[in-house]
């Protein structure tokens, strides 16, 4: 075989994989609609994480994946360098306009992120303050509140105001953003998070789990899975309720199959079957 007709056979086999892969994309993508279409209100994702775990990154690659342009909706911290001072919600409407008007009403989700472990009730460097992690789970904060503020408020038993109208910020799905980079135990904000929502018999948001940054892990793919095996059984959650993945940059260019692993999650967190009541369970 000559050199051009090796490089018009890998073309063409490139080609087929691309043209496989962007059928798959259009399928899930149907999926996803017909999914959000039979919800009745676009759901709350709260974004929870330690410093640097990437939850504004995965937020716009989530976001880049369903409109295909990147752009900076929730603002990138640096590593260690905090970012997340406010208490802020991204609606659908500041990302999905799409010109086709037969699409663009659509119950994509409204993401919320702020609460960390810089918001603790002690010294605890790991530690988060529960009343304030309640407030923000329940709704009870307005939007772009100084969550510093109100934290050191609590921690000298000062009152805060809260919201009375819970309907528009009042947290669905809780995200946990972990990071492949760092250790998969779960720390004590995660932890407490954890435990707080399962605090008494009460209604409580459903739990996913994304670990991002496995482009940067120097596990290769059979240790990636033994970290995500780890998380569910820690956390006692089904492996679907898992995504591993890497964050889209601004200067990445834009990847199917990365795209269909997003909107598949997309799927899975917007499901009919949690249109419904919480889960509810009985207090440990």
């Amino acid at each position: 075989m000559d050199m051009k007709l090796q490089n018009d056979f890998c073309e063409h086999e490139m080609t087929t994989k691309q043209n496989v892969e962007q059928i798959t994309k259009d399928e899930v993508w149907e999926n996803l609609k017909a999914n959000l279409e039979a919800l009745e209100k676009p759901k709350n994702l709260l974004l929870l994480g330690s410093l640097g775990t990437g939850k504004s990154s995965f937020i716009n690659t989530v976001i880049t994946a369903l409109t295909g342009k990147y752009k900076y909706h929730a603002d990138v911290g640096r590593g260690s360098k905090h970012n997340t001072i406010g208490l802020h919600m991204i609606p659908s409407a500041e990302y999905w306009n799409p010109e086709n008007k037969e699409i663009k009403t659509q119950n994509l989700p409204n993401f919320i992120i702020g609460l960390d472990a810089s918001l603790s009730e002690s010294n605890e460097e790991n530690s988060v303050n529960k009343e304030l992690m309640r407030l923000i789970i329940n709704g009870q904060l307005p939007q772009n509140c100084d969550l510093f503020y109100l934290n050191n408020k609590l921690k000298n038993g000062e009152k805060i105001n809260i919201r009375r109208n819970l309907q528009m910020t009042t947290v669905d799905i809780i995200i946990v953003v972990l990071s492949a980079e760092n250790d998969l135990t779960p720390d004590t904000l995660l932890y407490d998070i954890y435990k707080e929502t399962k605090f008494e018999t009460k209604n409580i948001p459903v739990f996913f789990w994304v670990l991002t940054n496995v482009d940067k892990s120097n596990l290769a793919k059979k240790g990636l899975e033994e970290k995500k095996n780890d998380i569910c059984s820690i956390m006692n959650i089904e492996p679907y309720k898992v995504l591993m993945c890497s964050n889209y940059q601004p200067d990445h260019k834009p990847s199917i199959k990365k795209d269909i692993k997003i909107l598949e999650f997309l799927t899975k967190v917007n499901s009919l079957y949690y249109n419904g009541p919480s889960i509810r369970v009985k207090g440990s």
